[in-house]
């Protein structure tokens, strides 16, 4: 019989016993045998070690902190005390599913340049009931199988919205170990993407199309609080794809002077929604709304025609009497009415064809809408591909809808 890759599955916790007594249960539960836990308690006050230890279980070993070092520090630990070739950092309140390291495993163990592999995880709420997860909060569909990492950092830049959850991960250690330590250069709350990237800059990937994980998803998590209304969460995440954009620079795919460019205007669009992300934590160092607002209906009436129709997306925020002298048509749009952002990609250039086709002679994307240039990635691009960019600033991205190489 071939012998087991050991694996360790640390887990980082604190004050959060009754969650953590299912978390262990479930890695208890796994159908592989050689592996062991670390517990790493962050000074919990509550009943913590006395839930780890109510357990009786050799393979689990509790290590408490004297003082309360934070997430970040404590993420740490779990690589410094690992003495496994595999690491899993599974999360308190999340479960692992019982096929999840010997599915994990056998991806590493068959893709020896493989970083990392990835499960798939549910969302589950504190009761353990499945979340569906909705609209702009969801997941791409992630992958399948080996995918190489710069190709991974390429879909990232190219505005590709693979979440991945790292209770679902299973690390190798020589990998950790190649790109360093834990590091948090934007937000703490970061490091998992941060690490991703870094190690995805080295390794190939390796993408498991099971679900192997349960993540909870709760009112009381940092990352959940980071993404709200108001939180840093979208400025980090702007600032660890400028990271990529880095990476990609530093691998041999930016010797095509082509693709130097496309990084570049992607490296323009990251900063500038960056920076607007920053203006709403910090409202006084950008214009104001009104200031905006007439700074890009000056450039409409500078760029487009009077009389001409043009396509507005604006995400419902202008609206078309902001400028009675054309007639602006909302975006999605149903008997003149806005009708919402398309579902995908395919929906919003079927519809951007048929009101072309129907005289729209411009399409005009306003700042509230810059969103959709990295979420609808396809239809950016097929913009690019077909129409003239002819004004892109901080208020406006405007697309002539002649075709290129039109000869008027």
């Amino acid at each position: 019989m071939t012998p087991k890759t050991k694996v360790t599955i640390a887990i980082p916790t604190y004050n959060r016993s009754e969650l953590l007594k299912t978390s262990l249960q479930s890695v208890l539960a796994q159908d592989y045998s050689d592996f062991q836990v670390v517990v790493l308690d962050n000074a919990s006050t509550d009943d913590t070690e006395a839930v780890v230890r109510s357990f009786a279980d050799s393979r689990i070993t509790y290590i408490r902190n004297e003082t309360n070092i934070g997430i970040f520090r404590n993420w740490q630990r779990t690589v410094e005390v690992n003495s496994s070739p595999y690491l899993s950092i599974l999360s308190d309140d999340d479960i692992l599913l019982p096929n999840f390291i010997r599915e994990s495993v056998l991806a590493l163990d068959n893709h020896p340049n493989a970083g990392f592999s990835v499960g798939q995880a549910g969302i589950i709420d504190t009761n353990g009931v499945s979340v569906r997860i909705t609209g702009r909060e969801l997941s791409d569909n992630l992958p399948e199988g080996l995918i190489d990492g710069l190709e991974f950092i390429h879909q990232i830049v190219d505005g590709r919205k693979w979440i991945l959850l790292s209770s679902g991960i299973l690390f190798r250690a020589s990998a950790l170990a190649a790109v360093g330590a834990i590091d948090a250069p934007h937000s703490k709350y970061m490091l998992d993407l941060n690490l991703y990237l870094r190690i995805a800059a080295q390794f190939d990937l390796f993408f498991i199309a099971k679900e192997l994980a349960q993540v909870r998803y709760h009112v009381e998590q940092d990352s959940q609080v980071n993404f709200t209304l108001g939180g840093t969460g979208p400025v980090a995440v702007m600032a660890e794809r400028t990271d990529a954009i880095a990476y990609l620079l530093q691998s041999p795919r930016a010797e095509d002077a082509s693709y130097r460019q496309w990084l570049a205007e992607r490296l323009l669009h990251i900063s500038m929604r960056r920076s607007e992300f920053t203006s709403q934590l910090i409202p006084e160092i950008n214009l104001s709304w009104s200031e905006r607002l007439q700074i890009a209906i000056q450039d409409i009436l500078a760029v487009i025609p009077t009389g001409k129709s043009f396509i507005l997306v604006d995400d419902n925020h202008w609206g078309s009497e902001i400028l009675p002298q054309f007639d602006a048509l909302p975006f999605l749009e149903h008997e003149g009415q806005y009708w919402g952002a398309p579902p995908d990609d395919q929906t919003a250039i079927r519809e951007l064809e048929r009101m072309r086709q129907g005289g729209a002679s411009f399409m005009v994307i306003g700042w509230p809408a810059f969103w959709w240039l990295d979420y609808y990635s396809k239809l950016r691009n097929y913009l690019n591909s077909n129409y003239h960019c002819v004004l892109h600033n901080s208020c406006l991205v405007v697309f002539d809808l002649q075709p290129r190489g039109f000869l008027t």
